[in-house]
């Protein structure tokens, strides 16, 4: 299977977008992406989940998670 990197994006890129990959939205928020990755895998962050692997969050669902964690 032959994996394809998307470039890295700008933050004001990222702002633009309505789904995140975690890299993507650690890269936003300036977070260790085990951080994010462990909140979805936790059930705190909700997150598109297949095969272990974590395929997007919407930015809706990051917000309330960071409202959360306050």
């Amino acid at each position: 299977m032959e994996v394809h990197h998307r470039p890295e994006r700008s933050p004001a890129d990222l702002l633009m977008q309505d789904h995140f990959t975690p890299e993507e939205l650690a890269t936003l928020l300036e977070m260790d992406v085990n951080l994010i990755r462990e909140a979805a895998f936790n059930g705190r962050l909700k997150a598109e989940i297949v095969d272990h692997t974590i395929i997007r969050i919407s930015r809706a669902d990051a917000l309330r998670w960071l409202d959360a964690r306050r």
